[in-house]
């Protein structure tokens, strides 16, 4: 994203605990002068006014956050894979395994400290268990229930051991019988939301900056459809949207017709402050004449949005906004949490999708630690790795989407290799023959050089982005445009006759 220095990561880490001082001073600011009845400190009689008001909303706003932070520890309603699904997940995930001894000791922490995994031997068979419970990013991996609701099932007990014995057979291993208190396995959807406080003034600046963004789109001829995400934000009711629900049930999309004789482009975007990130990506679409979809995901675009639609309920809604706007399917493009959502989509509602252009993708190989730790557990190290920790996956309804809604084995996606032979083995999901995968070199979250490996066995049209980090493209011409010529060339695709 930016280049690594003491400075940079200073300048980032100064800017993080700058934003949650504001609520801390604010309370001082009030005991004072509720103890005294004289402000503080003082400026100007206009700006103390104003000041006073505002430190005064500010700390209605963290009593509001730390109650919301809360609740939202809860977990929702338990979404678990059924029986053939879990079978077909688990051989697909030990099929994908390069050295076992160094995937799964990956998966562990010695004495709840991130950077220190444990070396394979001291890995108990309890504590397998465990890993098979919670295991791989973001969910309760094959079971979506703690170890101690599966020992109490003897069906599903019996089926935790048979997948232990059977990584003991595949990989030539014995686990020592017992458990290790001294490890730790990752378990997000187990484990607390994490967030730190960001004040009002922050949302309220997102707020604002979304709402001229959106006013940029309607003056480059877009449309917003789709019911409104709840949320608190009175700002919201501002926001130009179109009385059409025809077209969508949970989601909210911009769309701008273009040339018919063109395959439709829908873009998903990923983590962050939604569209406004990818303001010129957009422009560059919209560029191509084709007509133009652009899908808000706002409970991930610091939106103060808590409303989640499941997985389903996004995918039928992408055959809706299709369907109301007169097309049978369209090239996806998306970028990171964007191509989780498209390979739900492209496993279950393939015959929408004529293509596919996946940026940073964080679908492929997520049996694998390296998504899981670097967005929720790691230490930041780097420029880049501050920016996501301090700017990213701490911001209150970004962590709650990942601790409590996002279902690994819902958007794991392993690809039926591309062969003139009969596929044998764990059933896999066809992709379209218009299908390009951009990875960043240097993408500080995604493992670029694992996955491009897989895609390339797979025989799947894979580019690795040179020098880059995660979402670094739409900061280097030249490879957006690559990029863009890409998905131009996959909107002419013509349907079989």
């Amino acid at each position: 994203m930016i280049p690594d220095s003491y400075l940079a990561r200073q300048i980032i880490y100064t800017a993080a605990v700058l934003q949650t001082a504001i609520a801390p001073l604010a309370f001082v600011y009030y005991v004072y002068y509720i103890a005294t009845e004289i402000p503080l400190f003082t400026l100007h009689p206009t700006i103390d006014h104003y000041l006073h008001y505002w430190l005064g909303t500010e700390l209605i706003f963290y009593v509001f956050f730390q109650i919301t932070r809360n609740r939202m520890q809860r977990t929702p309603a338990r979404i678990a894979p059924e029986p053939k699904e879990r079978r077909d997940l688990f051989m697909n995930c030990v099929a994908n395994v390069d050295d076992i001894h160094s995937w799964l000791p990956g998966w562990f922490m010695k004495g709840n400290n991130p950077s220190q995994p444990p070396d394979f031997e001291e890995i108990c068979r309890e504590n397998a268990a465990e890993w098979q419970v919670s295991f791989c990013p973001f969910s309760w991996a094959f079971f979506t229930l703690p170890l101690e609701d599966v020992l109490d099932d003897p069906e599903k007990k019996e089926t935790l051991d048979y997948y232990i014995t059977t990584l003991e057979k595949i990989y030539n291993i014995q686990f020592k019988p017992g458990y290790n208190d001294d490890l730790v396995s990752f378990r997000v959807n187990l484990d607390p939301v994490v967030a730190y406080h960001r004040p009002l003034a922050f949302y309220t600046m997102i707020t604002i900056m979304t709402y001229l963004y959106n006013l940029c789109l309607q003056v480059w001829g877009m449309r917003k459809y789709g019911p409104e995400a709840r949320s608190f934000m009175p700002w919201n009711v501002m926001e130009p949207i179109q009385p059409l629900y025809e077209g969508s049930q949970r989601i909210s999309y911009w769309f701008r017709d273009g040339n018919r004789n063109k395959k439709p482009v829908v873009f998903v975007h990923g983590v962050g402050a939604g569209l406004m990130c990818y303001a010129k990506f957009v422009f560059s679409l919209l560029s191509l004449d084709a007509p133009i979809f652009c899908v808000e995901l706002p409970f991930v675009a610091m939106r103060c949005v808590e409303d989640v639609p499941t997985m389903p309920e996004i995918a039928r809604d992408f055959e809706l906004m299709l369907q109301y706007h007169h097309f049978h399917d369209a090239v996806f493009v998306a970028h990171s949490l964007g191509t989780a959502v498209t390979a739900f989509a492209l496993k279950s509602i393939p015959k929408s999708i004529a293509g596919v252009v996946l940026l940073d993708p964080i679908c492929f190989m997520l049996h694998y630690k390296d998504i899981c730790t670097n967005f929720v557990y790691r230490i930041p190290r780097t420029a880049s790795q501050y920016i996501v920790k301090y700017f990213g996956s701490t911001e209150l309804y970004i962590s709650h989407f990942i601790s409590r809604h996002f279902y690994w084995f819902q958007v794991a996606l392993y690809v039926t290799p591309v062969s003139s032979h009969k596929h044998i083995g764990p059933v896999t999901t066809p992709l379209p023959r218009a299908t390009k995968v951009f990875l960043s070199e240097h993408d500080n979250i995604v493992d670029s050089y694992r996955a491009d490996a897989y895609l390339k066995r797979c025989g799947i049209n894979s580019v690795l982005m040179e020098g880059l980090d995660h979402a670094s493209f739409l900061f280097h011409p030249e490879w957006e445009r690559k990029i863009i010529d890409t998905i131009n060339e996959y909107t002419m695709i013509t349907d079989p006759q």
